[in-house]
């Protein structure tokens, strides 16, 4: 760096500029150095912006998303709200008849006992009439053993008659044989 010395300088005052000229080299090289961090601040400040910005603007994108989709699902969170207010209608009117029904349950427990009644009056006839058929069947027993006695006394009796039949037959014959010389003796006698 050139210094421009004046004309009315005085070589009896050069240490004194000397040590002017060190102290403006020294503040040069400060300015220098503090415009050098000046500027790397500055472009790290850039970058920083830079940096901001883009993560602002994906900030935005991913907002824009975020409320695109919430847009979506709100719409979608509508439809299940209808829908769950149709199935809450639908639940109420089930509930509804099951509540009638329950009543209608009630007043047909309501009359078990005298259900309880009847069915052991029932049971009590079904008993005798049990009985009544047990002795039916062995009056029905005992009438097919006094049948079927019968039907042998029939056989027997049937065999019986056959048999006064063979002898009538026999009788018959014999009476035929017999009569014929009476015929014939009729024959001789006419009277």
């Amino acid at each position: 760096m050139d210094i421009n010395i004046p004309k009315d300088f005085d070589s009896e005052n050069t240490p004194e500029c000397q040590g002017i000229e060190e102290a403006v080299k020294r503040f040069e090289n400060i300015m220098l150095s503090r415009i050098y961090v000046q500027q790397r601040l500055g472009d790290r400040l850039k970058n920083s912006i830079r940096i901001g910005m883009v993560i602002l603007f994906l900030l935005a994108i991913s907002i824009f998303t975020l409320l695109l989709t919430l847009s979506i699902q709100i719409n979608r969170v509508g439809e299940s709200i209808v829908h769950m207010n149709q199935s809450f209608g639908g639940i109420a009117q089930n509930m509804n008849r099951i509540d009638s029904y329950m009543t209608n349950m009630e007043s047909q427990v309501a009359y078990l006992p005298k259900i309880k009644d009847k069915t052991e009056i029932f049971d009590q006839q079904m008993g005798l009439m049990n009985h009544d058929f047990l002795v039916i069947k062995n009056e029905i027993r005992a009438m097919s053993d006094n049948i079927s006695l019968i039907e042998n006394k029939m056989k027997s009796m049937s065999y019986s008659i056959s048999q006064m039949d063979d002898q009538v037959g026999l009788m018959t014959q014999d009476t035929h044989r017999m009569s014929k010389p009476a015929k014939n003796i009729n024959k001789l006698f006419p009277f």
